[in-house]
């Protein structure tokens, strides 16, 4: 019997993870400036100032990296971080301002609401894993 041949692989280069760690960081700070925000009940205006930063970002990040999405590891990750977090911040956006309306948005339901939305960003972002790729 003849023995199969197999390819050499070609080194691929490692990747930084550099950019990584910054949108970690990012959204950390990001989420806990929110919280500062909604807990000393900083004007509106503020806290949205802050979502348009993080979208604005965001979608830079996707524009400009959209051609490595689904060949680099860490552009992928950082896509999935991305989408978990915007998620995230429109659904805390909208259960808070469900709870304004009804006259409940006590500081109770505000750290129900925080808690919430760090499960909410962990569970979209463990099930992204193969969502992009090819």
């Amino acid at each position: 019997m003849t023995k199969k041949q197999h390819k050499e692989r070609t080194p691929k280069p490692k990747e930084s993870t550099m950019p990584e760690t910054v949108f970690k960081a990012f959204f950390l700070i990001s989420f806990i400036v929110i919280g500062l925000f909604v807990f000393n009940d900083v004007p509106v205006n503020w806290i949205l100032s802050v979502y348009a930063v993080d979208i604005i970002i965001s979608l830079a990040y996707v524009a400009i990296n959209r051609d490595r999405i689904s060949t680099s590891h860490v552009v992928h990750t950082n896509v999935r971080r991305i989408l978990s977090f915007l998620i995230m911040l429109i659904t805390m956006f909208f259960y808070a301002f469900a709870l304004w309306r009804v006259d409940q948005y006590t500081t109770q339901m505000q750290v129900t609401l925080f808690i919430g939305g760090v499960i909410i960003y962990y569970a979209i972002f463990n099930s992204t894993k193969n969502l992009i790729k090819k």
